[in-house]
């Protein structure tokens, strides 16, 4: 299975390497398609990603409206039977590609995995969620907790029915697209 990884970036210079290595360097699974959309960059942003481009299956900087643009223009250029995007501040733990995989191998009627996250920042306490959680409906996610889009999975033929994002949305469009999630 391909899995499409889109990242939206704009002047993440501080912080895109990291997110590119969790893609295409700390993974043991290697059907990975990674895209990455820039804003325009006028940071370092553009020569970490040139530092990656043999590992990136698409990339380009250019103006646009911002991350929920940059996102559905990625989402155009998705090949994978499985998709989700990174935000360029934000990166994978090792080898956990291939666990996701494994999981929508194992259970064909799954449409989504969401996995767990870790949370760093600003005198907040570290809170670790281990394992990885199958959620099939959305009224599961929400009892989850909340709506984490980083560790969020879904089959392409989900995303199709799902995209693309709405534009006039410039935060939390992954809510809204949890919220149109029926399958």
């Amino acid at each position: 299975m391909k899995v499409s990884i889109i990242t939206p970036s704009y002047n993440q210079g501080n912080y895109i390497e990291q997110t590119i290595r969790s893609v295409v360097v700390d993974q043991d699974y290697d059907n990975i398609e990674y895209i990455v959309i820039d804003g325009g960059s006028t940071d370092q942003t553009v020569e970490i990603i040139k530092k990656y481009e043999d590992k990136i299956a698409y990339w380009i900087s250019e103006p646009d409206k911002g991350q929920t643009n940059a996102i559905n223009k990625g989402y155009e250029k998705a090949t994978g039977d499985i998709i989700t995007w990174l935000c360029s501040d934000d990166y994978y733990e090792p080898n956990i590609i291939g666990e996701i995989v494994k999981k929508f191998q194992n259970n064909t009627n799954v449409n989504l995995v969401c996995g767990n996250r870790r949370t760093f920042g600003h005198g907040i306490q570290d809170t670790i969620y281990k394992g990885i959680k199958l959620k099939e409906t959305v009224e599961e996610s929400i009892c989850y907790g909340q709506f984490d889009q980083p560790p969020s999975f879904f089959r392409k033929e989900a995303y199709d029915k799902l995209f693309p994002l709405t534009k006039e949305l410039k935060y939390r469009m992954d809510c809204e697209l949890f919220l149109r999630y029926e399958l």
